[in-house]
């Protein structure tokens, strides 16, 4: 029986966006890219408020998690962000 409600298209599932935006942050490490520059490289358009803004709750939730460091504007993955990539990967 469906219960009529579709999942969220990948572009809005911040768990998947979270997952681009670390894997991109540890295959770019060393590295750094602003929030913006991060943000710019996996949103396919600009103009969709939705994505924006989900891409931005992701960067968001993984700093909040503790898996970037802002270092002047720039977000740096950490050590625990980088080893479970390799594990993952």
């Amino acid at each position: 029986m469906s219960t009529g409600i579709s999942p969220p298209l990948p572009i809005y599932d911040a768990g998947v966006i979270e997952r681009l935006i670390l894997e991109i942050a540890a295959e770019l490490h060393p590295r750094h890219l602003t929030a913006d520059e991060l943000s710019r490289r996996i949103v396919t358009d600009p103009d969709d408020d939705r994505e924006v803004e989900t891409a931005a709750q992701a960067i968001r939730g993984l700093a909040e998690c503790g898996l970037f460091r802002d270092r002047d504007k720039r977000l740096e993955p950490t050590p625990a962000a980088l080893r479970a990539f390799e594990l993952l990967a």
